[in-house]
């Protein structure tokens, strides 16, 4: 199937301002079958920026809704989110509540922060923790995020490294845990086309490590119709 997995809309405040049926009519132009809405996933209480407000969950899950019955014979439309795990929010159920919308067909897990302890998050570090011990943090994120059994897939998981300057053998060990997770719980991992466009967000050495051993899938990330294409 010609695809375009991992798109965002205007709603999360870092993407062109354009309503959601532009970008299902670029993909009809490019020949797309299929496209994968995932916008950043709201939190109750909006303690986090970069995403969409908790009340406009509804608005977008009910936009693309209508979009999707209006094009049907057209493209298929798919409607998620991309989320980080935090085990507070989990334990409060939000996950759940999410995977029980029946507006929502899949999450997918995509780790910009953890929560280092209850309430705290690493973004709260200062830059030396931060280039030391980010990745250490976001890998041990994604692992319970995958244990936790609520995503469909893991997103840029190569990303934690964006800090770091040169790969070495802590890295290399955290690459493993996360492929061996992915394999035992069967959860492909994207390959994601905005990483390979910025710097040291995008690790051949992470994919070659995986290569063979887990599913993997094509994401473009893509934040403006520009970045519409068939990978």
């Amino acid at each position: 199937m010609k695809k375009l997995f991992h798109v965002h809309t205007f709603r999360c405040g870092h993407a062109e301002e354009v309503p959601d049926e532009e970008y299902i009519k670029r993909a009809i132009e490019l020949g797309a079958e299929g496209i994968w809405f995932t916008d950043h996933a709201p939190f109750p209480g909006d303690p986090f920026g970069n995403r969409m407000l908790y009340a406009e969950l509804p608005e977008y899950i009910d936009t693309l809704q209508a979009l999707k019955e209006k094009y049907r014979q057209q493209l298929e439309v798919h409607i998620g989110l991309e989320t980080e795990y935090f085990p507070t929010f989990d334990k409060a159920g939000y996950y759940r509540e999410l995977r029980e919308n029946p507006g929502l067909e899949f999450l997918i897990l995509g780790q910009h922060m953890a929560e280092d302890v209850p309430g705290r998050y690493t973004y709260s570090w200062d830059r030396e923790r931060l280039k030391a011990e980010e990745y250490l943090a976001l890998g041990a994120a994604i692992l319970q995020g995958m244990e936790s059994g609520y995503f469909e897939v893991v997103a840029h998981p190569d990303r934690i490294y964006r800090r770091r300057k040169g790969w070495d053998d802590a890295m290399a060990q955290m690459a493993e845990r996360i492929i061996a997770a992915a394999k035992k719980y069967d959860l492909p991992m994207e390959l994601n086309e905005a990483s390979r466009q910025r710097k040291n967000q995008y690790w051949e050495e992470f994919w070659n490590l995986a290569q063979g051993r887990v599913k993997m899938v094509r994401g473009l990330d893509a934040h403006s119709l520009e970045e519409l294409k068939i990978l």
